[in-house]
Formats: C-alpha cells, sequence, structure tokens
C-alpha cells in the first residue's frame, strides 16, 4: 500500500495555487503515515495550548525553515518532527510531498511531506511543542467531514478527530492527499467492507 501511494503521489499534478509572492517565510512538516493491520493512518498532533497563533490547534509536525537547515525543507521537516515528537530521520521513509501551500493569517509558505513510519511507535513528544498526538485511520477522519463542518464554525473543510477540529491548513493538505491517493483509500473501504 505504501509504494501504490508513493506512485501516486510522483505523478501527482500541481493543484494548488501558492500566489506570487503572498508569504513572509518558508516552512515544512511531515504527514506521518503508518499501516495497522491493513489500515492507512495518519498522526496528527495538537500543539501546546499557548497564546501562540497555532497554539492548541491539531496540525502535523514541523516548523520554519533554519539557518542550520541549509535551505532544504525536507531537513526541516525531519528535523522538527525528531524535535517535536521524537521520530528519528532514519525511522521515516519519506515517499513523495504535496503541493505548497500558504496558510492565511501566518503568511507561511508551507511544503508538506509525506512519510512512512514503523507502527506501533514510542513517540518522545515536547511537552513545550505538542499537548497530545492522535491518530486517526485517514478513511474514518475523512468521513468525520459532514458532522464536523456542520458542529464546527471554521471555512471548510472540517475533520474531526476525538473531538478535536482539524481545520485550515492541515484539513486541506487531508483534502489534497486524500484526492491523490483516492484508489488506495477506496480498494482499502472496498476490503473493509468485505470483510464485514
Amino acid at each position: 500500500m505504501i509504494d501504490r501511494i508513493a506512485q501516486l503521489l510522483a505523478v501527482k499534478e500541481d493543484r494548488a495555487s501558492v500566489g506570487g509572492s503572498a508569504w513572509d517565510s518558508e516552512a515544512s512538516v511531515l504527514v506521518p503515515l503508518c499501516l495497522n493491520e491493513g489500515r492507512l493512518k495518519v498522526t496528527l498532533i495538537r500543539r501546546a495550548i499557548s497564546d501562540r497563533i497555532h497554539g492548541g490547534q491539531m496540525g502535523f509536525p514541523g516548523g520554519m525553515i533554519e539557518d542550520k537547515d541549509n535551505g532544504d525543507l525536507l531537513r526541516t521537516a525531519l528535523r522538527e518532527t525528531e524535535e517535536e515528537l521524537g521520530i528519528h530521520p532514519e525511522d521515516i521513509s519519506v515517499i513523495g510531498s504535496l503541493n505548497p501551500r500558504n496558510t492565511v493569517v501566518s503568511r507561511i509558505l508551507v511544503t508538506p511531506y509525506v512519510g512512512s513510519i514503523p507502527f506501533p511507535y514510542s513517540f518522545s513528544p515536547d511537552p513545550v511543542e505538542v499537548h497530545s498526538i492522535h491518530t486517526a485511520s485517514v478513511d474514518e477522519l475523512l468521513n468525520t467531514r459532514e458532522e464536523a463542518e456542520a458542529s464546527f464554525d471554521f471555512p471548510p473543510p472540517v475533520y474531526r478527530t476525538e473531538d478535536q477540529p482539524v481545520w485550515g491548513l492541515t484539513a486541506r493538505i487531508l483534502t489534497e492527499l486524500a484526492t491523490i491517493i483516492r484508489p488506495v483509500l477506496e480498494k482499502q473501504i472496498k476490503g473493509n467492507k468485505d470483510k464485514g
């Protein structure tokens, strides 16, 4: 399944416009995927609750590019993922990337990378950065959209995991990923129905 996702990511079309120079800085995130009993899962974090601009929000591990990254956004995503969740870079198999996207409020251009990690994984979250860790089946998370959009007052798309809204850039990244890997998700959903 992970190999098929990598193939689909390799032939993705550029669907997102990043809007000229409408950003002030660059960042990157990692979308950590794993397989558990044939089900594709994704790990999100709830950022530490604070008065920072994205405090308490659901997201992917990642952050701003720093001088020590030498302009390498993938290096940024791997470094930040290790700092925030304790996932060692050698435990991550990077299988592709998604289109860079602007954050609306903070004017940051974010490049998402998609990686596969072992399951289960012994996370070591940084309590200064991470409030909680949420691993959800991708198909089940996507199926929460209609109910979540009715429950939370955020611009769509909106998803829900463990009573937390997933919205904004994170939700847009999930939507793009789901669009690209739809053949994998449809096969997984069909397989789950056949078992039931």
